[in-house]
């Protein structure tokens, strides 16, 4: 391509430097055409509480019931992002909260070993994101901690939390890949403590193996040391203030608790971060493993509560799937290990489940993750896990296609159709009783499988069914059922049942399909521009209200009056450097009359200074940068 001067697409390359929501300033990058633009800003230190920041705060709160999206994360479903960039997350927010989801699990933030000849394929490349070297935020696969920082703004500002997967067990084994501050004997468990060439003959019936031994080999942490507890606390804190409103704990078992051996005070550290919702990878199964005690441990320090993976239920769930025996009775109990259901996070698959070597759900269908979803993102008990797989892999396809690389999105599955319904009727029965039961007035066709939700209050528009029917179309007339009297609409293929004195009286489970029967509620929501810093003189704030009435808004310095959806105010003349407004909007519901509020604050500040840097390509004679210094600016050559 030939150099010619740059057209006015060229030339509205506003150096506009995007702030971060609530938290402060971000780095940011912008690269166009070969020119690059940079801005920092430091970071004030806070002591943020996720709890109080989220769910206490009444824009986030507005934004959250916008989507229809549960308060409490142990409630609520969470989409696995599984190798995501932050930034990939980010664009794609808006699908995220339209698809249902309370919560992102994204991958562990630590710094990692990097391996140039692999690049950024999956096969034998992708657990090294499990292998941290150090305690900074920032790898190759999920980008920077300003990335972090803007992702957790874009989350919020939908209603949606973070959880970030947290190695906290061990390090790398390349000692050499550790970062020198890190790297003294007394951080981490003698090699020589262990049989095995790297110290990884583990015997899991024996707790101090399992929690002293080096793990396939890697540098396992001295757990019992304070300062390497309160190292890890320090960045799970700095976590927290950028944004983060949860952590995944990774081989979480191979920590001892706080009453094993010297009484190391590891968890009772590291666990008080300002988070709310937190949760420990303790798979199931191993002689002397106190699973109720994680658990609990974990449930303790987070405001929203907490627990463990109910990894035996996702194996009860997939032996269900390749049979094609969905018998109520076998899949009513989650296998909670002895803790309250809502302390558990249920799967039909995890990542170790689809990418370890042993493929143990690899082979799955797409078909067979959608109904086995029908199931556990429908049930009252556990926050279900919907794990993203790399694109155009698994089930007939090979574990890792490579048709996208560490940092991409995966395949589409997370928003399918029937997938997001399942998320929404969750959302939706919130607190509801459950009850499951196989279709047919015989209740015995074992290849579909009912999970009623329902509050017996006469009202039709609280209760609904998920159904999972891996056989052929069954008539659901004369089925028992839970549900209150009414006519219920399939949000996935428009059918309807009918329901008359505890009976289904009409209606069909289509065959080889989920159905999720349930009426929508319609929304009700006031809300604005979000809050934001802005250095251009003025700011445009669009006002918007969905099935409201009653709309009136306030700002601080005095100005009030009406609107309708869509009405914009233009605030900031009057304003001097420093100077905050706060918005107020307020409405009634239109069919529910309650009051609805939200609110919003815009902060004037100085423009900040940018440094420009730009590379001449070498086929161009010149080169040609225009800056604009706001909305219909001059350009300065």
């Amino acid at each position: 391509m030939k150099h010619r001067k740059p057209t006015p697409a060229w030339q509205k390359l506003g150096l506009r430097v995007s702030k971060k929501l609530a938290v402060g300033a971000t780095a940011l990058a912008t690269v166009f055409g070969g020119l690059a633009v940079a801005s920092v800003s430091a970071q004030a230190s806070t002591d943020r509480n996720s709890y109080a920041d989220t769910v206490g705060n009444p824009t986030f709160e507005a934004a959250r019931k916008k989507y229809g999206l549960t308060k409490e994360m142990k409630n609520g479903a969470i989409l696995h992002a599984w190798m995501w960039s932050f930034n990939t997350i980010t664009e794609h927010m808006d699908e995220i909260a339209e698809a249902g989801y309370t919560s992102i699990q994204t991958e562990p933030m630590s710094k990692i070993k990097v391996n140039d000849a692999n690049g950024k394929k999956f096969t034998e490349n992708w657990y090294y994101v499990y292998q941290p070297t150090n305690t900074s935020i920032g790898n190759f696969v999920v980008g920077s901690e300003d990335d972090l920082k803007v992702m957790t703004a874009a989350a919020h500002a939908h209603g949606i939390r973070i959880i970030v997967d947290v190695v906290a067990n061990h390090f790398t084994a390349d000692w050499n890949a550790i970062d020198s501050d890190w790297q003294k004997s007394e951080y981490f468990h003698a090699r020589n403590s262990c049989s095995g060439s790297g110290g990884d003959n583990i015997d899991y019936s024996n707790r101090w193996q399992v929690t002293h031994c080096h793990l396939l080999g890697l540098w396992d942490l001295n757990t019992a040391n304070p300062e390497v507890a309160n190292r890890m606390h320090d960045f799970l804190k700095t976590a927290v203030n950028d944004g983060v409103d949860g952590f995944r704990f990774d081989a979480g078992k191979h920590v001892e608790l706080p009453n094993e051996f010297d009484g190391s005070q590891y968890w009772t550290t590291i666990l008080q971060n300002g988070s709310q919702y937190q949760y420990g990878e303790v798979l199931q199964g191993d002689s002397g493993l106190d699973y109720k005690a994680y658990a609990n441990l974990y449930a303790k320090y987070g405001e929203g509560g907490g627990g463990a993976t109910a990894s035996d239920y996702g194996k009860t769930i997939r032996s269900a799937l390749w049979s094609k025996n969905l018998n109520a009775g076998n899949l009513m109990s989650l296998r909670n290990g002895g803790v309250n259901d809502d302390q558990l996070v249920t799967w039909v698959e995890s990542h170790d489940n689809y990418a370890n070597s042993d493929k143990e759900s690899t082979y799955l269908t797409n078909d067979q993750i959608r109904f086995g979803w029908a199931v556990v993102g429908a049930r009252a008990g556990g926050a279900p896990l919907f794990f993203n797989r790399p694109k155009a892999s698994g089930g007939n396809q090979p574990q890792f296609a490579e048709a996208s690389q560490l940092g991409d999105a995966g395949d589409d599955m997370w928003k399918d159709t029937a997938v997001a319904a399942v998320n929404h009727f969750r959302n939706a029965m919130d607190g509801e009783a459950e009850y499951l039961r196989n279709c047919g007035s015989e209740q015995n066709n074992n290849s579909c499988l009912m999970v009623e939700r329902y509050k017996t209050d006469n009202n039709a528009g609280n209760d609904g069914v998920s159904i999972a029917n891996m056989g052929g179309d069954q008539n659901l007339a004369g089925t028992p059922t839970k549900l209150d009297d009414g006519t219920y609409t399939d949000q996935v293929n428009g059918d309807t049942i009918t329901v008359s004195n505890g009976k289904i009286t009409s209606g069909t489970a289509k065959g080889d399909a989920v159905s999720v029967y349930f009426n929508t509620s319609v929304k009700e929501s006031v809300s604005a521009t979000v809050s934001k810093k802005f250095s251009s003189n003025t700011i445009k704030v669009t006002l918007n209200a969905s099935n409201a009435t009653n709309l009136t808004y306030s700002l601080s310095n005095g100005k009030n009056g009406s609107f309708v959806d869509g009405d914009s105010l233009t605030i900031g003349g009057d304003m001097e450097i420093g100077d905050s407004v706060t918005l107020t909007v307020k409405g009634t519901g239109a069919e529910s009359g309650e009051a609805l509020e939200f609110t919003a604050t815009y902060t004037k500040v100085e423009v900040q200074a940018n440094t420009i840097y730009a590379t001449k390509p070498s086929g161009w004679s010149k080169m040609y940068a225009y800056v604009y210094t706001g909305d219909g600016a001059t350009a300065k050559n």
